[in-house]
């Protein structure tokens, strides 16, 4: 047999042997790819706990994104007065920073909870819906004690950090959601 054919009779068995093997005995087990965004609340104060009840509400709702304990992501201050209950200073982003005012917490009617899990929602891809006040949704702002975020705002996030790497985005206007309703 010449080296030619010899070549072209090798390369045609192997070819019929990957033809016949299963795909799932070559195949690689594919992994979920989860984004981690860290998190700094050494600043927050009095609210370090709700920081920490908030991640822990999140963290349970989804599995495209963790939010972890750390530096070099998100740093979360707390002041005495500002322009409104909370900020966070970007969308779908994995560095920036979330402002929650004392003052503004207590005159909105809504629970210190809800505003922390509101601007974690921020952070981690989630605007204002239309319907300002419906204390179903924790995006809405408004006068509530709701703190858990509904099933389309889970699948919002899970939807959009699910293979995604993420990039700062402008800052939502915060200055009236929390007192609709």
């Amino acid at each position: 047999m010449s080296r030619t054919r010899f070549l072209a009779a090798l390369l045609g068995a192997l070819t019929l042997f990957a033809l016949a093997t299963p795909a799932s005995a070559t195949a690689a087990p594919q992994q979920t790819l989860v984004r981690t965004i860290y998190y700094d609340s050494s600043r927050a104060a009095e609210l370090t706990a709700t920081v920490d009840q908030a991640v822990q509400i999140w963290n349970a709702g989804v599995t495209s994104v963790k939010l972890v304990r750390g530096t070099g992501g998100i740093t979360i201050t707390t002041a005495q007065n500002g322009s409104a209950p909370g900020t966070a200073s970007c969308v779908g982003c994995t560095r920036g920073q979330i402002y929650f005012y004392r003052n503004q917490i207590t005159s909105s009617g809504a629970s210190a909870l809800r505003v922390v899990v509101h601007e974690f929602g921020h952070i981690l891809s989630l605007n204002h819906p239309s319907d300002i006040g419906n204390c179903a949704k924790v995006m809405a702002g408004g006068r509530c004690t709701n703190a858990q975020p509904s099933t389309a705002e889970l699948a919002a996030v899970q939807r959009f950090w699910t293979g995604r790497v993420a990039a700062p985005a402008p800052a939502p206007h915060e200055h009236t959601i929390f007192a609709a309703a």
